[in-house]
């Protein structure tokens, strides 16, 4: 009995003793996982919240030369204009230069549908036609 008891509270030391000293991930790396890419990816209509502004924007599934591409069409927004490619978040998506620097970030704000961080502009998925 006393020879169980010492095996279980060995144990339970060992387990505290590796849970403390094991060390926080690093900042760089990813703490959450981002959306799924099927969440993302497809055809979406990107208005200006209160009318004006337009756009269409494609976003691939499929990794190009190490990206995911980003097509906008019919669009009067400059900063989709400028997008190349996108990349999912924990919460979102950002839209990306061909240098990688994000122009516009997105978050989830229900089942096919983001709305720009800055709150100017909505996305939902585009009618098929």
């Amino acid at each position: 009995m006393a020879n169980a008891l010492f095996r279980t509270t060995a144990a339970l030391a060992g387990v505290l003793l590796v849970t403390a000293c094991a060390s926080p991930p690093a900042a760089s790396e990813p703490q959450e996982r981002p959306l799924a890419v099927d969440q993302v990816a497809g055809v979406w209509a990107v208005s200006e919240v209160g009318g004006g502004a337009r756009c269409q924007l494609s976003l691939s599934n499929l990794i190009i030369d190490g990206v995911r591409p980003v097509l906008a069409e019919r669009c009067n927004l400059a900063a989709a204009m400028e997008a190349k490619s996108w990349r999912a978040t924990v919460d979102g998506f950002e839209l990306l230069t061909i240098d990688g620097n994000a122009v516009m970030a997105f978050r989830r704000t229900g089942e096919d549908a983001f709305e720009e961080v800055g709150r100017r502009y909505l996305m939902t998925r585009a009618p098929i036609s």
